[in-house]
């Protein structure tokens, strides 16, 4: 399995999936770390960084992405990005499920991705 390194490689890889069922799983969720980064009072009005995870995938195989988002520009570029996956159907699933049919496809990656080799 190839491990995108970048949204625009995950799009790459998801139009070669072969197989029938072409879908695109979407999650967007906040992301909290487990300790505070800067325990201050001046943090305390800021916005949540989101992480959006997606999984292409078909009745064969699947791709994998996640990716911190920190403002609605990056979300409407990230969309940009993703209409050359139009042909896929698109489902908004809970972090659960999606870690669920990750899993269920052979991928077991489970974090942010690595930074580029």
């Amino acid at each position: 399995m190839k491990q995108p390194k970048s949204l625009e490689q995950f799009c790459e890889y998801a139009q070669q999936l072969g197989g029938s069922g072409r879908t695109l799983l979407v999650n967007q969720a906040d992301y909290t770390p487990e300790d505070a980064i800067v325990p201050d009072e001046d943090t305390s009005g800021g916005v949540n960084m989101q992480v959006v995870r997606l999984l292409a995938c078909t009745g064969e195989d699947a791709v994998y992405w996640a990716e911190p988002v920190y403002d609605s520009g990056e979300l409407e570029q990230m969309n940009v990005k993703l209409a050359v996956l139009a042909d896929f159907d698109r489902e908004v699933v809970t972090e659960n499920e999606l870690n669920k049919r990750k899993n269920e496809t052979g991928l077991h990656e489970n974090s942010i991705q690595k930074e580029a080799d």
